[in-house]
Order: structure tokens, then C-alpha cells, then sequence
């Protein structure tokens, strides 16, 4: 009997160290030790060390700390915690590594209880973990990966939790709650997991449990929107309202803006964002119309997806909710956020689904059960695709900063070592320039009225702006004013090949 009680134990932890091997031989060979540039990522740095050095949630980059109301906190704080131990880079990074760990193991239990199947859950994990995006955002400071930890942990313990009479006595429940509300505080699109408890209880007609997941969320939601409502609304919902978030001067999206822009993503995520996300050795091709050869590929993959869904034994209307109301929210977004990154944390449920759907097939067109398991076996051998995506992360991160990032850079070290006060600079990307200038930044207005241009740059008490080669706007906004008015710009330090400008501002 004894013999019998340790095998399944043996079983039970087999796959799941296998994936944790794989992911860690991996994730030591695809490290990006880099800040990279994306100013998201350098803002997340700057309001964690805001938090851990007890300014609050502010922006760490402005002359008067100003609350910070576009990223919600949850990410930060984790950044805070971490910062308690050590403030580099590489330490963030390693915390993002870890979460992406922790959901790889969850996610092979998830879908394990899903579909009674280790076999399905080990290939799906493998699948996973061999994500080139997936791993990309684990070593970067992004809040992707942090929120599919999260988002994966409520997902964990709502399957776990017994709905059965007094669900309130099961830690399950509380616990499910809580990392829903994290998962909603690391990124707002979090909403959507909550959909997919509510359909998932409203298919059983669970209705109090229903009730307590409703009102616990809002209750624990209410102090970032009353927040946010005392400094005057969501920035980041203001900028979803603009035709472009970076052309304000085309003003709001109205009705037929909003309906071109759902077609506009909806055509992009089949053709090109979906198979990609999944499928990184997939190339995204972004340029002009979709050819017939994506129609017909993003719509497989989405009907296998599909497919798959409709083959769950357990939590099919969890997932169901859980992809169409983020699905829902992606098809509103404005056409110039594009990339995988925002469907990032759904790819391993739908990676799941389509290896669900495979598996399915395979075992329906087999006259003979047992060709089960080779149906997964071939499916392990195409994770070789996934190898050329990985190589390809590896050379960036071994690659070093461009000559005009290395300029950009280079002017913000200057002023860090040069610059005795805490001057304000304006620039194209200022939070990547605040991480290695350690002043006070802005970015310029977008506009090309060049008198309200130069006004707003008095009315913010500009010391210097820098003309970049890395940001279009800079080119679109500034450039034609320093030229129009060379009188009001001092010239501080030129950088050549590209050129790069430090210039002072003469109010």
C-alpha cells in the first residue's frame, strides 16, 4: 500500500520539475540584461523606487513628485518589495523570471484539473515555456508576465475552492479573491478575469457565490478608483477616448471611429497578433493588407481555439469568459497599441485550447484509442519550431544599444555627473532618460502651434530639451521649433553619429 501512495506523489511532481528545467536552462540562455527601451518599463522602475523610498505613488521624474494615475500600482509595489533587498536592474528582472516560474507550475495543474489529462498539460506547458514573447517579458520590467502570475493564481484557487453550502468557511474562496483584485491592480484589463468567474458561477447558478466574487472585487477595487477619481479620472481611459494617443490634436473617437477601430483589431489580432503571440516563429507582418495565406492561418488557429474550448470537461465557461471580455476590451484599443504584448498573458490558454483541440482530433480520426498519445508526440516534436524565436532573443540581449540610443543615453549620464541641481529636461522618452540622468523630465507638447509649444515649456520651468534621434516626435514637435527660434536654445553639448543635441532653454 505504501508503494502505492508514493507513485502518484512521484507522478505528481515529474512534468511539473521538468517544465521548472527547461524554463531555468532557458531562461539563463535568453536573459536580456539590458534596461530596454520601452519607456513603460524605465516608469515601472522609477514608481517602484518611489514606493521604496516612501514618496508614495509618484512620479519620481517630476519637479513637484505629481501622483501617478496612468499605471495602476500593483506592479510597482511588488517593485518596492523587491527594492528591499536590492534597487538594480537585474533584481527586478529575476522577480519577473520568478513569476513566470511560479505560472508555468500553476498552469500545469490548471489544466491538468481542466481536462483530466497530464499528457495535455505537460505538452501545453511545454508550448509555453518555449514562448519566445513569454520569455522576452519575464526578463524585462514589464507587467506583463507579473500579471499573468496573478491572474493564473486566481485562477488556482477559484477551481480549488468548494462552492458547494458555506463557500465563505473555504480559504480558496478568499484567496481567489484576493489575487482576482492583485491581478486587477497589476493591469487594468484584470476586469476581464473577473467575467469569467461571474458567467462561470452564473452557468452553475451559484448566485450568493456570485454576489461575494461581485461585491468583494468592487469593495477591494474602490480605493484605486476613488483615487483616481479625487486627481480626475483614469489618464490612460482618456487616452483610449483619442483617435491617436499621440496625435491629441485629432482629437476624440466618436462612434464610427470606435466601429472601424473594432474591425481594424479585430482583422489584426486574427491574422497576425494571435498566430504570432501563440506562435512566435510565426512572423508579424504588419505592413499593408493581410494576405489570404494569414486569413486562412489565423482563422485555423482560432477555430482549433474554438474547437478546443467546447472540449473542456471542467471550467469551459470560466475560460470562455475570461478570453471574450479581454478579447472585448483588445478590440477597442486605439490601432497604434499594437503588438502581442497586450494579449500576452491569454496566449498559454489559448495555446492550451488549440492543444486540447489537436489532441481531439487525432483521437477521433485514430479507428484506435491508443493513438492518443502519439498525437502529442508529434506535437512536442513541432515545439522545434519554437527554437529559431529563442536564438533570436538571445542575440538581442547580447546585442548593445544602438549609436542613437547610446547618444540619448549618453546626454542623460552628462547631466548626472555635470549637472549640480536637479534641472527639468524635455524630451521624446523620459523615463528611460530620468534612469540614467537622475533629473527631473517631461516630455514636450504635442503641438504644432510652436508660441503654446514654447509657453507650455516656460510654464513647466524647462532647464534643457534634448533633440534625439530615437523618438519621431521629437522631429514632428521640437525640431521646428528649435529652428524657428534659435534665439530661445543655447547649445550645451553635441553628440555626433547620429547627431544628438543638448540644448539650454532661454525662457
Amino acid at each position: 500500500m505504501s508503494t502505492t501512495q508514493k507513485k502518484p506523489a512521484r507522478n505528481t511532481w515529474l512534468y511539473p520539475g521538468i517544465i521548472a528545467l527547461l524554463f531555468l536552462f532557458i531562461y539563463g540562455y535568453t536573459f536580456e540584461p539590458k534596461l530596454v527601451l520601452l519607456g513603460d518599463n524605465a516608469q515601472y522602475y522609477t514608481l517602484g523606487k518611489a514606493l521604496a523610498q516612501g514618496e508614495g505613488y509618484t512620479n519620481l521624474s517630476s519637479v513637484n513628485l505629481s501622483p501617478n494615475n496612468h499605471y495602476p500600482p500593483g506592479y510597482p509595489a511588488m517593485i518596492s518589495l523587491v527594492m528591499q533587498l536590492s534597487e538594480s536592474l537585474f533584481a527586478v528582472k529575476l522577480f519577473n523570471g520568478l513569476c513566470f516560474l511560479v505560472s508555468l507550475g500553476l498552469l500545469y495543474f490548471i489544466f491538468r484539473k481542466i481536462t483530466d489529462s497530464v499528457q495535455i498539460a505537460f505538452v501545453a506547458c511545454i508550448f509555453v515555456v518555449l514562448n519566445a514573447h513569454l520569455l522576452w517579458y519575464s526578463s524585462i520590467i514589464m507587467s506583463e508576465v507579473p500579471y499573468l502570475s496573478m491572474s493564473v493564481l486566481a485562477i488556482f484557487f477559484f477551481t480549488k475552492t468548494n462552492l458547494e453550502g458555506e463557500f465563505y468557511k473555504d480559504r480558496n474562496f478568499y484567496a481567489s479573491l484576493l489575487f482576482l483584485a492583485a491581478a486587477y491592480y497589476t493591469r487594468s484589463v484584470g476586469i476581464a478575469l473577473l467575467a469569467g468567474f461571474l458567467l462561470y458561477l452564473f452557468t452553475k447558478k451559484k448566485w450568493i457565490p456570485m454576489g461575494a466574487y461581485l461585491g468583494g472585487f468592487v469593495l477591494l477595487a474602490l480605493p484605486w478608483y476613488l483615487r483616481g477619481a479625487r486627481l480626475g479620472g483614469s489618464s490612460y481611459l482618456k487616452k483610449l477616448k483619442l483617435i491617436n494617443p499621440y496625435q491629441p490634436d485629432l482629437g476624440e473617437a466618436g462612434l464610427g471611429d470606435l466601429i472601424d477601430r473594432f474591425f481594424d483589431n479585430l482583422g489584426r489580432y486574427i491574422t497576425t497578433e494571435i498566430p504570432n503571440a501563440c506562435f512566435p516563429f510565426i512572423k508579424a507582418d504588419y505592413q499593408g493588407e493581410a494576405s489570404g495565406g494569414q486569413w486562412f492561418l489565423g482563422l485555423l488557429l482560432l477555430g482549433l481555439a474554438i474547437f478546443g474550448l467546447f472540449q473542456l470537461k471542467h471550467f469551459r465557461w470560466l475560460i470562455f469568459g475570461y478570453l471574450i471580455a479581454i478579447f472585448g476590451i483588445l478590440m477597442l484599443w486605439p490601432e497604434v497599441w499594437f503588438g502581442v504584448r497586450f494579449m500576452l498573458p491569454v496566449a498559454p490558454f489559448l495555446i492550451f485550447l488549440m492543444v486540447v483541440a489537436v489532441e481531439q482530433i487525432f483521437t477521433r480520426l485514430s479507428v484506435l484509442a491508443k493513438f492518443r498519445k502519439p498525437s502529442l508526440l508529434i506535437l512536442l516534436v513541432l515545439g522545434f519550431a519554437f527554437i529559431s524565436p529563442i536564438r533570436a532573443i538571445h542575440k538581442d540581449g547580447k546585442t548593445e544599444y544602438s549609436p542613437q540610443w547610446k547618444n540619448y543615453f549618453s546626454i542623460g549620464q552628462w547631466l548626472k555627473n555635470n549637472e549640480p541641481e536637479k534641472v527639468v529636461v524635455s524630451c521624446g522618452k523620459p523615463a528611460l532618460f530620468h534612469v540614467f540622468s537622475d533629473t527631473y523630465t517631461v516630455r514636450y507638447k504635442f503641438t504644432s502651434n510652436q508660441e503654446d509649444f514654447l509657453q507650455d515649456l516656460e510654464r513647466r520651468k524647462v532647464d534643457y530639451v534634448v533633440i534625439d534621434q530615437v523618438y519621431g516626435n521629437t522631429l514632428r514637435y521640437l525640431l521646428p521649433v528649435v529652428k524657428s527660434h534659435p534665439e530661445k536654445f543655447e547649445m550645451v553639448r553635441h553628440l555626433k553619429n547620429p547627431d544628438t543635441f543638448l540644448l539650454k532653454f532661454i525662457p
